[in-house]
């Protein structure tokens, strides 16, 4: 049985207009935009590799090509399919109403699609967080945003969330960050050598962007016990390495205080 809303008001019925050929064209519209879609993603990722300052301007292109395209391909399905202004208009009717009834939660990430393309938040290449997810923006969409986490995690997140969560973006739309890297000493610690230390091991990190400032604070903090936090701020020159340079201002600063006699180093009992 034919649902009744695809019969629009005055007995107008969807169906009669719908031949074999019109749907048959409009699924190749669909195929070759499909196509074209990933053709041009694919030569944009890698023009995108090859140049690394036009990298997030290709990246803000990548999501309005595909969904321009997108939408010009559903544009020429319904002429196909709807040749006349009151077939086309009751198309739209059909697929309103139909819309209306079962795919709210779609036509809400539909929204928040079009909201994250207009007020950008974050684009491709951006390193952000979101609720309880963070790592860097790989696909946008007009259902879901995507993202790669630093262990390598793929997290979907819906856009209709979007509209409703905090979105902190580290670096919007340049290539450096800023990059946070802690360091918990014994309390009786000189916080001046640990400044010195962590300031030295900052500025000898082969990630460093240093033509922006290094901020090294220490702060008492107690945690099951007193400690001496070392809290050194620094930029690195591309966000993707911001695990990289933590891991070698930990290593470099580690190894200067233990030298220094202000770690102990641990040896395993037998």
């Amino acid at each position: 049985m034919r649902p009744a809303f695809l019969t629009v008001s005055g007995g107008f019925d969807f169906f009669k207009v719908l031949t074999f050929g019109s749907v048959a064209e409009a699924m190749i519209v669909l195929a070759v935009a499909w196509l074209a879609i990933r053709w041009l993603t694919q030569w944009l990722d890698t023009l995108s590799a090859r140049s690394t300052q036009a990298r997030f301007f290709i990246n803000w292109l990548q999501p309005v090509v595909r969904i321009t395209l997108w939408f010009v391909a559903i544009l020429l399905c319904f002429q196909l399919l709807a040749p006349s202004r009151d077939t086309f208009f009751a198309g739209v009717a059909s697929i309103g109403i139909a819309l209306g009834l079962g795919a709210q939660d779609l036509v809400k990430n539909l929204i928040g699609g079009l909201v994250v393309l207009a007020d950008r938040p974050y684009q491709l290449g951006d390193r952000v967080k979101i609720g309880d997810a963070y790592g860097e923006i790989d696909h946008i969409g007009l259902r879901s945003t995507k993202l790669t986490t630093p262990d390598d995690t793929r997290v979907t997140i819906p856009n209709a969330l979007i509209l409703s969560q905090h979105v902190f973006n580290a670096n919007s739309g340049v290539p450096d960050c800023q990059v946070v890297t802690d360091l918990f000493l014994p309390p009786d610690s000189d916080p001046d050598v640990a400044a010195h230390v962590g300031r030295e091991a900052a500025f000898c990190s082969p990630f460093l962007l240093a033509r922006k400032p290094v901020v090294v604070l220490t702060q008492q903090g107690f945690d099951q016990g007193p400690y001496l936090r070392l809290r050194i701020k620094c930029y690195v020159h591309d966000h993707r390495y911001e695990p990289r340079i933590q891991s070698d201002i930990t290593a470099r600063a580690s190894r200067e205080l233990l030298r220094l006699g202000v770690l102990q180093r641990w040896i395993p009992e037998t």
